[in-house]
């Protein structure tokens, strides 16, 4: 008997809280009666109180990340709000690897609170995780690709967790400098969003967010950085040529550590400089000089690898970022007695990727050794 009052009870309550919300009459114009499409994962949920029904959330919203398109359903706490339909866009691959993402937003919503959001895309060939949550009343969600599948998640759960420390950890870039000179590297869109110049040895480190960029990479004799924002373009080999000569006048950049007195041996392809060009000054050095100087270093003193993805966010980042390697390029000059160097043209610069992070979301595999 105990028993039957209690579901008795519960019964009128639901009946109760139905009959409440059916007859709110600042809700009625805002209500969804067919909620239309929505959108992707939050993770904090709202209570179903009176005071929430009297109000009308923002209406749910699906960007989609991909480049399949997506379809599903979301749907409600109350049995008052009819599940939405949605169909969202393929993303657009653009020619910087990124994806232009396309958005779906629903019709109406009223005080009608997100349990769940599944999802398919249609030749993706993997899963969606889907998103869900005892009630909540955010309306900003995403579709986007994992290391292993896809998930629709909110935009709040992933602000809320890239808040946190994500050292070490996608998205993002590390790249070493494994050569033996300076080296500028810009990752760029657009423009050049990050940029440095790194000495050998030193890492260019950068969290980012979970997107495609180009990286550039580019020899800097000097060891400045000539870059500006925005600004990705190599520098032409008359001026590369001009730099190389004004850092073997200072002893900088890549002559800090080359012994005065080591003995060349220099192949037919060597570029031989006196003492007497060097120690003139890059204004009295010709310009013929300068050019070939410069266009033995730019031919193999530039490499770029587009369409890299920087890893997932939370909760399927990586524990460690995309990691890259910088190597080859010309060798390293050398001295000559008489304060002249000689220059080997060496091997291509190479940008290559020394893990798996992101792979998964990139159109082709990076170079490996």
């Amino acid at each position: 008997m105990e028993e039957i009052m209690k579901r008795l009870v519960s019964n009128i309550t639901m009946i109760a809280l139905a009959l409440a919300m059916f007859i709110q009459p600042l809700a009625l114009t805002s209500r969804a009666k067919t909620n239309s499409r929505s959108s992707a994962p939050t993770g904090e949920s709202v209570p179903a109180g009176a005071s929430a029904l009297a109000m009308a959330y923002p209406l749910a919203k699906i960007r989609n990340r991909t480049i399949f398109q997506a379809t599903g359903t979301i749907r409600y706490a109350s049995l008052l709000c009819k599940d939405d339909r949605f169909s969202v866009p393929a993303g657009v691959l653009q020619k910087d690897g990124s994806i232009k993402e396309a958005v779906w937003q629903a019709r109406r919503r009223g005080a009608c609170l997100i349990t769940r959001i599944d999802a398919q895309l249609q030749g993706a060939g993997r899963g969606v995780t889907s998103y869900s949550s005892s009630g909540t009343s955010y309306g900003n969600f995403i579709i986007q690709g994992t290391q292993t599948d896809f998930r629709v998640w909110s935009d709040h759960e992933l602000a809320a967790e890239n808040a946190k420390s994500r050292e070490g950890k996608s998205p993002g870039f590390y790249i070493t400098n494994k050569t033996k000179w300076p080296i500028s590297i810009a990752l760029s869109q657009v423009g050049c969003l990050y940029y440095q110049t790194i000495q050998p040895g030193q890492v260019f480190k950068r969290n980012t967010g979970a997107v495609w960029f180009t990286i550039q990479a580019s020899i800097q004799p000097d060891g400045k950085e000539q870059r500006t924002h925005w600004d990705c373009v190599a520098p032409v080999a008359a001026v590369v040529g001009t730099v190389l000569l004004a850092a073997a006048t200072a002893g900088v950049g890549a002559f800090a550590a080359v012994p005065t007195a080591l003995a060349p041996i220099a192949t037919s392809a060597a570029v031989t400089v006196s003492g007497a060009a060097v120690f003139a000054g890059t204004v009295a050095a010709t310009k013929a000089l300068a050019i070939t100087v410069g266009v033995v270093i730019a031919k193999n003193g530039n490499a770029n690898l587009v369409g890299q993805y920087a890893g997932p966010e939370w909760p399927f980042r990586c524990n460690q970022m995309p990691t890259y390697e910088i190597v080859g390029g010309p060798g390293q000059p050398i001295r000559l007695p008489d304060g002249g160097f000689i220059l080997e043209p060496g091997t291509p610069l190479r940008i290559i990727k020394v893990n798996d992070c992101g792979n998964s979301m990139m159109a082709t595999t990076p170079p490996r050794r």
